[in-house]
């Protein structure tokens, strides 16, 4: 069951302990990784109800994560994360299609409620 299993894309580790300590307080199972070959991977496993996901990583182009994203994570929602300003992430999430966006630093009750509209609980 897939129901509140969580992916974490993150590469900053400390943001990304941070970001699974938080999550498994909350009661989501959650596998955290840190390059966008890892989460295509990762996905391959099993099925998330959430992919959890930094705009900004080594390893792929900004303009091609959610798209690589979206490539195997089914009927996942995709939380895109970011510290570029709050409305440029908005307009950027809406022409990206993605499920949410989270601007970092984080609201940390707008972050639970987009949990909670990814996954529920």
């Amino acid at each position: 069951m897939h129901q509140h299993r969580i992916l974490v894309l993150e590469d900053e580790p400390e943001l990304a302990e941070l970001l699974v300590e938080l999550l498994r307080d909350l009661a989501y199972d959650v596998e955290s990784v840190g390059r966008m070959e890892d989460a295509l991977a990762a996905l391959q496993r099993g099925p998330r109800c959430a992919v959890l996901a930094d705009l900004t990583l080594p390893d792929v182009a900004r303009e091609e994560v959610v798209g690589s994203l979206r490539t195997r994570s089914g009927t996942a929602k995709i939380l895109l994360m970011s510290a570029i300003p709050a409305a440029d992430l908005e307009r950027l999430g809406r022409k990206l299609s993605v499920d949410r966006v989270i601007p970092k630093p984080f609201d940390l009750d707008e972050f639970e409620d987009a949990l909670v509209f990814g996954c529920g609980l």
